[in-house]
This record gives C-alpha cells, sequence and structure tokens, in this order.
C-alpha cells in the first residue's frame, strides 16, 4: 500500500516550487521552475500565467517518480499577492499577460477612487498599507478603463493562485487572505465592501467567491490529471497568499509568534487576533490563512537583491555559489557599524514604511580609511537596519525571539547581524526557505483531515540554530541608528528632487 502525501504549489514572483510532503510534513521532494517578469511601460509589471501552468507540468513531471509512490491525499497553493487574472464565464484567460503584484499602472484609478472614499477610514477597514495602485481593486478599474472589453467578458477576477486552483479543478473562487489584499475586503466583517465597489463603479459581481484557506474549493480535473501525471479527483484546498501561507509554514499563528522573511524583498509579520493598522506608517495587514488571526507586517523592497546588486558591483571578482559566504567572511575583517560607513539598501525606491517612494539607494561616510571589507560590513548592516527601522512601528507586538526564513536565513554572518542589529535571539529552523510551501501543504493537511489542528507545526520549528545577540554590537547599531534614519530621509528627499526634473526619465 502506497504511503499517504501532500502536493504544494508555491507561486513566487521569480519562480513557482513544487514540493511533495509526507503527512508530517517532512520534505520528499521538490522541483523548481523559473519565469520572467515582462515590463512593456513604466509601472507595469506582468507575467505570463500559461507559463506558470507550463513550469508546474514540467516540474510535477520532474517529480514523477516521487509522486508515483506516494498516494497524494491533497494540494495546497501559495501564491504572490494583488494579482489579477480576468477571466471568462469558460473559465478561460481573457489576456496573454497580467499585472503582478508590484505593478503600479492604475495611479489614476487610486486618484479618482479617492476623491470619493477617504483614504484612512478606507486604510483602516482593509489593512491595505501597500501604495494603494498596487491593490487589485484599482487594478480592476484599470481594466475597465482601459480595455473596456475585456472588462465586459470577465466574469471573475482572480488571483495568482486562484488561478492555479482554477486549473486544477475548474472552479474560480478565492480565500480570506487572497481576498483581504483586493482593495475592498473588510478585516473585522470578512466580507467585500460593497460601498466601495460603488465608489469604484466595478460589478461586486465579478469577484470571487471566499473561502477559508483549508476549504475543499474542488478536485482535480481529468485533464489536469493527465498533463500532471497524478491521479483525478485529489482533493485541493483554497490556499493562501504568499506571507500568509508564508507565516503559517513559519509557525506564526499565536499572537506574539514573528518571523522575517528574507528574500529579494524582506519584511517582518506577527500573528495577532486583531487588525493592527496604522495610518502613519502604513502598516499592511492580511487575514491570516486560520480563521480569526491577522498578520499583520511591514517591510522594504530591497534586500537579497540588494545583496545581489552589490556583489556583482561591488565585490564582481567574488563569484560562484557561496559567494555571499565569501562576502561575509570579508566583512568580518570589519566591525559593527562598518567604522561609521553607512548603506542605504532602497535600490528599487521606498516602501510605506519610507518617507517618500522615490527613495534611492546610497553609501554615505565614504573616506579614504574605508576598506573593501568596510563597504561588504555596511552592505549587512545597512539591509538589517532599514528592516529593523521599518519594523518599529510593530515593535510592541513583535515576540522575544525572530526567526528567519526564506534564502537570507542561510549565512552564518548575516544571521549575526540581525541578531546584533535587533537585539533578539535569531532562531532558524528546518524549514528555512520552504514556509510558504510548507504552509500550503499544511493547509491540505487539516482541509483533508489528514491533520485535525495545526499545533504540530510548533513541534516542527525546533530550534536548529539560535544567534544571541553581542550586547556590544547592538550598542554600535543603536548609536547609528538616528543617522541612519537621516541618511534615508535624506535620501527620499534628494529622490523626489531628482524625480520633479524633466530628465526623470532618464534617471529611472
Amino acid at each position: 500500500m502506497k504511503k499517504k502525501g501532500l502536493l504544494a504549489f508555491d507561486l513566487g514572483t521569480s519562480g513557482v516550487k513544487c514540493s511533495v510532503y509526507d503527512t508530517d510534513a517532512n520534505l520528499l521532494n521538490a522541483a523548481y521552475g523559473e519565469y520572467e517578469t515582462v515590463y512593456p511601460h513604466a509601472d507595469w509589471r506582468e507575467q505570463e500565467p500559461s507559463i506558470w501552468i507550463d513550469r508546474i507540468i514540467k516540474a510535477c513531471h520532474v517529480l514523477r517518480k516521487t509522486l508515483l509512490e506516494f498516494e497524494i491525499c491533497g494540494i495546497g497553493v501559495s501564491g504572490h499577492s494583488l494579482g489579477v487574472l480576468p477571466i471568462d464565464e469558460n473559465g478561460e484567460l481573457l489576456t496573454k499577460r497580467v499585472p503582478i503584484w508590484s505593478d503600479a499602472r492604475a495611479k489614476t484609478q487610486a486618484k479618482a477612487f479617492f476623491e470619493k472614499v477617504d483614504r484612512r477610514t478606507w486604510y483602516e477597514q482593509t489593512g491595505n498599507g501597500f501604495p494603494a495602485e498596487l491593490y487589485s481593486l484599482f487594478k480592476i478599474m484599470w481594466y475597465r478603463d482601459n480595455t473596456p472589453e475585456i472588462y465586459q467578458k470577465t466574469a471573475k477576477f482572480i488571483g495568482t493562485k486562484d488561478y492555479i486552483n482554477l486549473y486544477l479543478t475548474g472552479v474560480a473562487v478565492t480565500d480570506v487572505s487572497y481576498a483581504s489584499g483586493s482593495g475592498l475586503y473588510s478585516l473585522k466583517e470578512g466580507t467585500y465592501i460593497k460601498e466601495y465597489a460603488k465608489a469604484a463603479e466595478i460589478d461586486i459581481k465579478k469577484l470571487p467567491k471566499i473561502y477559508p484557506s483549508s476549504a475543499i474549493i474542488g478536485r482535480v480535473t481529468a485533464k489536469a490529471a493527465k498533463e500532471l501525471g497524478i491521479a483525478e479527483g485529489i482533493p485541493v484546498v483554497a490556499g493562501g497568499v504568499d506571507n500568509a501561507c508564508m507565516a503559517l509554514g513559519a509557525g506564526c499563528f499565536e499572537d506574539g509568534d514573528t518571523y522575517a522573511s528574507l528574500g529579494s524583498s524582506a519584511w517582518i509579520t506577527v500573528s495577532a487576533s486583531e487588525p493592527v493598522v496604522d495610518y502613519e506608517k502604513m502598516i499592511y495587514t492580511f487575514a491570516h490563512c486560520i480563521p480569526g488571526k491577522f498578520i499583520p507586517s511591514i517591510g522594504i523592497f530591497a534586500s537579497g537583491s540588494a545583496l545581489a546588486w552589490a556583489a556583482d558591483n561591488f565585490f564582481p571578482d567574488i563569484v560562484g555559489n557561496d559567494r555571499f559566504d565569501e562576502i561575509g567572511a570579508l566583512a568580518k575583517k570589519s566591525c559593527a557599524g562598518a567604522n561609521g560607513l553607512l548603506f542605504n539598501p532602497c535600490l528599487s525606491g521606498g516602501s510605506s514604511s519610507d518617507k517618500s517612494p522615490n527613495i534611492r539607494g546610497g553609501v554615505f561616510n565614504l573616506s579614504l580609511k574605508h576598506t573593501r571589507a568596510d563597504l561588504a560590513h555596511a552592505v549587512f548592516d545597512g539591509i538589517a537596519m532599514h528592516l529593523c527601522a521599518s519594523a518599529e512601528p510593530l515593535n510592541k507586538y513583535l515576540g522575544k525571539r525572530l526567526l528567519l526564513v526564506g534564502g537570507g536565513a542561510k549565512g552564518a554572518f548575516s544571521r549575526q547581524i540581525y541578531a546584533d542589529v535587533f537585539g533578539k535571539e535569531v532562531v532558524v529552523s528546518r524549514v528555512k526557505q520552504d514556509a510558504a510551501s510548507l504552509g500550503a501543504a499544511v493547509l491540505a493537511a487539516v482541509g483533508c483531515g489528514l491533520w485535525h489542528s495545526f499545533d504540530p507545526l510548533k513541534e516542527i520549528h525546533k530550534d536548529l540554530t539560535v544567534c544571541r545577540p553581542n550586547m556590544y554590537n547592538y550598542s554600535v547599531y543603536e548609536k547609528l541608528f538616528p543617522f541612519y534614519k537621516k541618511l534615508c530621509d535624506a535620501c527620499s528627499d534628494l529622490g523626489d528632487g531628482l524625480a520633479d526634473l524633466e530628465l526623470y526619465n532618464s534617471f529611472y
């Protein structure tokens, strides 16, 4: 008799990971497929959903031997947020490419909406703290204004992971966590806000029905089963938005549980029983994929991407898969605070926690005494300090320990920097880069009755590595923080000034 297993798809910004787990949530095998983001115009960021499906099919073929050895009892999907895919009444996608979470084309639509709706009230109801034009509501308005024929034909506007579920089951619905990024979802009421649909002048019937994240929404169709090489009829749960699945996979679902995701971008997330909002700092709060829980977060747009840029441009002679470790070894020759050298990592512009979206990166206080080791240390310092500064509005909700997940959790030197900057114990568990995949798999385990609760995740997150802060280094960063914040504010002001120049487009 075959052992029972679970299949998880984690649809990220740069690729999809397909993972097979046993019923104790042990990762058995995984395959990854990459895809590109297209930038056809300023502020446009698009991907082709057909390529997502192609990469999933290919990944499942790579996993074929493992999939044949196990009886897959359920499927869960995690997907990057704020996607808008127009689907007709037959379940067909109406465009080749679709806007992803970072697509900011809908500025005009957001401005028109807030001429009718008080922005602070909207934020406090929805918790939508990213720049407003990123949210689904305004992208739907853009479709209506710029491609009215597509808007009219659309039966449902669904999210990224919802499209994977549609492919698997033929059902076009969403879950609470993804719906909470729609721009018109009430965190407290758990429903779409009709008044906001009316103000936006969109048909609320075009929004997908909302299910609990662990609810079974359908079963794998014969067509999908044949293409993927899996059994027909496997139950598929609603799944969740990537940061909610990652929070679940990180064991972050009781009040005060805290984790930091360190990928191309980075964010700090806590679990709370009530929505957490802060209009000044624009904390962004999603509904958790666990009923009655919320995940207030705040983050930065360039973390691993800033480190990779620095590696490419400051240390091009250091190459190979372990180049970040080698750069960390070089940085060890310097000291906490990099002898006063400050690095601002905002190479992708500002998040909601920055003074301006026009902030850009920089290195400050360079002198003839500084070395490559200082520059290397400053890069690690700056990324950690920027995330720590961004997370200040969440301080009273943060726990005593910080669990790291994502690629940035791998390096021992980097982990120690985070411990010293935050002044907290930094913990890495065996989950590491697989938190979102694990969260999706656990949703399937609960939804299909293999698990009776989410509690076993706590056992999975037994500490593998604990970094304790060096309190002397912590005191150094505390002294540098006021100057670091002034540097970031100055970079914001200068970025605004450059944005006003006629040469703006040549700079950006």
